[in-house]
């Protein structure tokens, strides 16, 4: 099983995180084909979301794509500004070892 997980840790309570696609799009937590979302818990002051990407989806983005995970705070809309933090896809290439 191939896939890629991210994994962002932020100040939140409650607050659901929002998973933003490099093309800038939300992305669904239905969109079970291409991603897992996991919004985690909160404990210690902050929230640890992942965002587990599966292998079809790998197979159409490229190493320096960038995720973003937003968040605002459900407790206070009208007087937070959204957290955004932005990560990095970093794609391997792992290739078979020959024995002569």
């Amino acid at each position: 099983k191939q896939w890629y997980q991210r994994r962002v840790a932020i100040t939140a309570g409650s607050s659901p995180v929002t998973w933003i696609d490099p093309d800038n799009n939300e992305i669904s937590i239905s969109d079970t084909n291409n991603y897992v979302i996991d919004q985690g818990s909160f404990a210690f002051g902050s929230k640890a979301s992942t965002l587990t990407i599966k292998t079809a989806k790998l197979a159409v983005l490229s190493s320096g794509d960038v995720f973003k995970c937003k968040l605002k705070s459900a407790q206070y809309p009208d007087h937070s500004p959204d957290v955004v933090k932005e990560m990095t896809l970093t794609l391997l290439t792992l290739g078979e070892i020959f024995t002569v």
